[in-house]
């Protein structure tokens, strides 16, 4: 139940609108509408992005009028819906409530492929309903003129962002596609997902499996039944590798499903396996790792309850980059070994080319930098070349998931500002993503980003020295003349001299707080750039 967004252009309400950004989203596909307006913007993440649901397909109507004059709150939004699987914003009341679209909020939109679609400016007699009718219109329309839905769903599936790319999600779409309840058992009937339709029905689908998991029920031989309970379920074999090794049950209340219906959710399923979804019924650490990091949360549970994992145990994630990942499984088995030996609950695998190490608090007489310390001397010995970061405080699987999505997108931004670094912590990722922000905001945030260098700039003949001296103190070197002076080869006594004469030009010392925050950030900015000029 989808029509691409392109068309939807093409309707009265939306004939006189404008597209200002993502323009490469209009060929996607969309399958619903809804409404965001939120009067606490401070919980409106906590609240509505931090739960494990998928927006697939969906566009929104707002107007952002409680965040009309916060940018950063306005990109923020547009960051989350896109993560969540929005495909776009539709802007109501701009020049009105919202002054105006910041060049900004465009250029995320732009970056993301977030399509951004702004209706007729400075007017304040629009209506969401037009909107919402016709669009909703358009899309049941669509439905009834096409039965066929595989390859289209396939093709909204292959969009889906990597990370998101899972079998919760795929049911997610096909749930709404076909307004049903839908569970993927294993050959014993053990349940590996499971959504229902609508999300919030209260139907106890685990019960309803268990009662008609031996029956394939065709809905045309029970009117009788029906009386009783309006149940219409199917029950189609998934395979794996060639053998039938899952059932997909197909749950519809009220109405049987429309002819082939049933056949097409098994297909389309069946080809995200055939896909993505290699070894997808294994019982192994593999497959646990992959059900945490994809927000899988049935299949998690009953993965860790057969190997004994105690997933609410989890507080820590280190993920260990390997330049050359020649030797991958003996890295693995190393590090499983170092593991057992430091920590009482586990979980190490490869997921994405990335080592991942989920672990307890339970680290024995040293705090996780000595361990990681230690790792590292120990995997070097195979003269390879290790980068780890270090997660801490993860109270659920959801911050791990967070955690390890910030990780993927800003690390090698973070590498550029901390190239001395062997172990880098989520805080400076973070930080990254908020300096790979400010480069994106043109060049007065650069330029104010830089303003507390400026006075060491005007230096010349000592510039240079001066501000790499700075910013190995400062982002390396841990204020501290010594370790400094072993990174950049120097004398200690030399880079003692060159922070005092900084602090002359300043007329602050760099350490002196608050002035160190905008003299850290500056630092960061200065080797950004100086690292785009040298490509």
């Amino acid at each position: 139940m989808s029509i691409k967004l392109e068309e939807l252009l093409k309707l009265p309400s939306l004939r006189e609108a404008k597209v200002v950004a993502g323009e490469e989203g209009l060929s996607k596909l969309v399958s619903s509408i809804s409404v965001l307006e939120y009067t606490e913007v401070d919980s409106l993440k906590e609240d509505l992005f931090n739960n494990d649901e998928f927006y697939g397909s969906e566009i929104v109507i707002s107007a952002l009028i409680m965040i009309r004059d916060d940018v950063e709150a306005q990109c923020r939004t547009i960051e989350h819906l896109h993560k969540v699987g929005e495909i776009g914003l539709i802007l109501y009341y701009v020049g009105v409530f919202l002054p105006k679209i910041d060049d900004k909020v465009i250029q995320l939109a732009d970056r993301l492929g977030f399509t951004l679609i702004v209706m007729p400016e400075k007017e304040m007699s629009l209506r969401y309903s037009e909107v919402i009718y016709e669009v909703i219109e358009a899309i049941v329309k669509n439905d009834l003129a096409s039965t066929s839905f595989v390859s289209e769903m396939v093709e909204q599936i292959s969009g889906v962002p990597l990370q998101q790319r899972n079998m919760d999600t795929v049911l997610k779409i096909l749930a709404d596609r076909t307004r049903s309840s839908l569970v993927l058992a294993n050959k014993n009937n053990q349940v590996i997902h499971a959504v229902t339709w609508p999300r919030t029905s209260t139907m106890d689908i685990f019960r309803t499996v268990e009662q008609y998991r031996e029956m394939v029920i065709d809905s045309v031989h029970r009117e009788e039944r029906d009386a009783l309970q309006p149940l219409f379920i199917s029950k189609k074999l998934i395979a794996q590798e060639g053998i039938a090794s899952m059932n997909l049950y197909m749950i519809k209340e009220k109405d049987p499903f429309v002819r082939d219906t049933a056949v097409q959710l098994a297909e389309v399923v069946q080809v995200f396996i055939n896909l993505w979804g290699k070894h997808y019924d294994e019982i192994s650490t593999a497959e646990l790792m992959k059900a945490i990091m994809n927000d899988e949360s049935v299949k998690m549970r009953r993965l860790a309850n057969i190997l004994n994992i105690d997933v609410s145990a989890i507080h820590m994630m280190w993920l260990v980059e390997v330049d050359r990942a020649l030797e991958a499984e003996k890295n693995l088995l190393k590090v499983k070994e170092f593991v057992r030996q430091n920590f009482h609950v586990s979980l190490v695998d490869f997921y994405h080319q990335t080592l991942v190490i989920l672990l307890d608090n339970s680290v024995i007489q040293e705090d996780s930098f000595q361990s990681a310390n230690r790792l590292l001397d120990w995997l070097r010995e195979d003269e390879e070349s290790f980068t780890i970061t270090i997660c801490q405080n993860m109270n659920n699987t959801t911050d791990v998931q967070q955690a390890y999505l910030t990780c993927s997108e800003y690390t090698k931004m973070a590498k550029i500002i901390y190239p001395y670094k062997k172990i880098l912590t989520l805080q400076e990722i973070n930080f990254a993503a908020e300096c790979f922000y400010l480069m994106n905001g043109g060049e007065l945030a650069i330029e104010k980003a830089l303003q507390p260098l400026s006075p060491i700039m005007d230096h010349a003949t000592q510039a240079e020295e001066l501000l790499s001296t700075l910013t190995v103190y400062l982002l390396e070197g841990n204020n501290r003349f010594q370790e400094t002076a072993d990174i950049l080869y120097l004398h200690k006594n030399t880079i003692k001299y060159r922070i005092q004469r900084i602090a002359e030009i300043l007329k602050y010392p760099v350490t002196k707080s608050p002035e160190i925050f905008q003299l850290y950030k500056a630092v960061a900015i200065y080797r950004m750039l100086t690292e785009i000029k040298e490509q």
